[in-house]
């Protein structure tokens, strides 16, 4: 099977495991406001990235993986080589689950008075934590070996079992201890589906034995990874900061409000980051056999491909994000256009930045991206702490958007001008078009937004598919031009060929 098709099915199945945990994930956080109230839910997100800064400790081990992986397996010359590499990554991540511990104690420990709440739900789910720590490269080796479909569909399936086991839970009574066993389930079980998978159908790439580890190695593999690490810690600076300021300075059940009304984006925003990330391990691989102008046209094409996909979503948040909260769980947690529209417009230059950056990271650029992310992330952990104090619930956003337009988006733009040799100017003309209407819709979202914000269902749908078919419109041929034209274009045609109607004999 091509690198494109194993791509494209695992593409297929991710986006309808994304659905799927779209419309649940919905049913699931009224549920859970309606069960536990605000202030435990509120606790429990703030819980979830607590344990975001945990990973920050593997530096790099385990997060390396799924790219080494692709490229040892294009080395056809040495076919060991990808046995010797998970031999050797699995050993590291057993040592490493000391530090995790040691960690994992540390922060139950030094846990804030304030949230002592949610004691009940951090014990488990910190010492579960620890223990499944090794397995994650399990997940990750399956990523690496770009087997896809099978990852998404591991991770659809331990995603519905842990829902089912909070839901139950919750209804007997066990309060926020519900949401910690759903989500030690959710982990075991992927991690589960993903070593079955590796002894069926890929035992060739398991190492007989773990290798002893010389220092030498161990040493090369955490200066590569160090950067991978500092990327983390900007990602956790960026993505998690927001919430954790706003519960700290406004208090868990602001929390919530603010969760309510980002909740679109939160769901959305991984979209065009699949479209990005599932294909790492094929640019990975392509590094190896490939010419860098190939390399280069495969990179815009994705940026392409995401500012589309980007642009859709953020329209409809612009446009629906209000009648959609006060729909699913009232307008008291919708904070207005101002915040919602400010959140919608960083999806849209996160995944511009990120396609960027992924871009530089195919050529090898981990050190440049680690700093400018870094850079970025402490800019907006810094404006977004002043701001919440000195604004409330906008500051938040606002410090994203400055290291989004101040620091990461120009920094990776420039990167990507040097490595592929091109003028900045001629590597962002393919994307011209692109601003302009993707401009036009969400200055039309944002005039329907404030003329009409139903509180229903119906309102929800009619606003979000009016938002959806006017991007269509103006923004949808920009699809036929550019570098991603040469992957459009032929699947369009394709596609026309198989529904339309045959002739009859003698038809002119």
């Amino acid at each position: 099977m091509s690198r494109t098709r194993r791509y494209l099915r695992g593409m297929g199945v991710g986006y309808a495991y994304q659905l799927l945990s779209m419309c649940v994930g919905l049913f699931l956080t009224r549920f859970l406001l309606l069960r536990l109230g605000s202030e435990q839910y509120g606790l429990w997100v703030i819980g979830m990235q607590l344990l975001s800064w945990l990973l920050l400790l593997d530096v790099g081990v385990i997060a390396l993986v799924p790219r080494e992986v692709a490229i040892a397996t294009g080395r056809a010359e040495d076919p060991e080589a990808t046995p010797r590499l998970v031999g050797f990554t699995l050993r590291l991540a057993l040592m490493q689950s000391l530090l995790i511990g040691t960690a994992a104690l540390g922060l139950w420990l030094l846990l804030p008075s304030d949230w002592e709440a949610l004691r009940p739900a951090l014990g488990p789910t910190l010492f579960a934590f620890v223990l499944l720590y090794p397995l994650r490269m399990l997940s990750a080796l399956i990523e690496g070996l770009q087997d896809l479909a099978w990852l998404s569909v591991s991770q659809m399936v331990g995603w519905g079992v842990g829902t089912a086991t909070t839901v139950l839970l919750v209804v007997l009574g066990h309060g926020i201890v519900a949401l910690a066993w759903g989500w030690i389930v959710q982990q075991l079980l992927q991690a589960t589906l993903a070593g079955t998978r590796l002894v069926w159908r890929h035992r060739h790439v398991l190492p007989r034995r773990l290798p002893r580890l010389a220092w030498a190695d161990v040493l090369a593999w955490l200066r590569r990874g160090a950067w991978v690490t500092v990327s983390q810690l900007a990602t956790v600076l960026l993505t998690g900061t927001d919430l954790l300021l706003v519960g700290k300075l406004l208090g868990p059940e602001a929390t919530v409000a603010y969760a309510c009304t980002s909740k679109a984006v939160s769901i959305l925003i991984h979209q065009p980051r699949m479209l990005v990330n599932a294909a790492l391990p094929g640019l990975s691989q392509m590094r190896t056999g490939e010419s860098r102008e190939r390399l280069l046209q495969v990179c815009t094409s994705l940026i392409q491909a995401s500012l589309l996909v980007s642009g859709l979503l953020t329209t409809g948040v612009v446009a629906a994000n209000g009648a959609f909260v006060g729909w699913w769980v009232g307008p008291d947690k919708y904070l207005g256009l101002g915040v919602s529209g400010l959140i919608a417009l960083n999806m849209v230059l996160r995944h511009w930045s990120g396609a960027t950056s992924m871009a530089t990271f195919a050529f090898g650029d981990e050190r440049r991206i680690a700093l400018t992310s870094l850079a970025d992330g402490l800019l907006a952990f810094a404006v977004g702490a002043v701001g919440v104090k000195l604004f409330g619930y906008i500051g938040a956003p606002l410090g994203t958007f400055a290291g989004l337009a101040l620091v990461s988006l120009p920094g990776h733009l420039r990167a990507l001008a040097r490595h592929s040799g091109i003028p900045l100017g001629q590597l962002l003309r393919p994307l011209f078009p692109w601003f302009w209407r993707t401009g036009v819709t969400l200055g039309v979202a944002a005039a329907l937004s404030l003329a009409w914000g139903p509180g229903h269902i119906l309102g929800f749908l009619v606003t979000g598919a009016a938002a959806a078919l006017l991007y269509g419109l103006v923004v949808g041929p920009v699809a036929f031009h550019g570098p991603l034209e040469s992957y459009v274009r032929p699947r369009w045609n394709a596609l026309f060929s198989r529904v339309s109607v045959s002739k009859p004999t003698g038809a002119p």
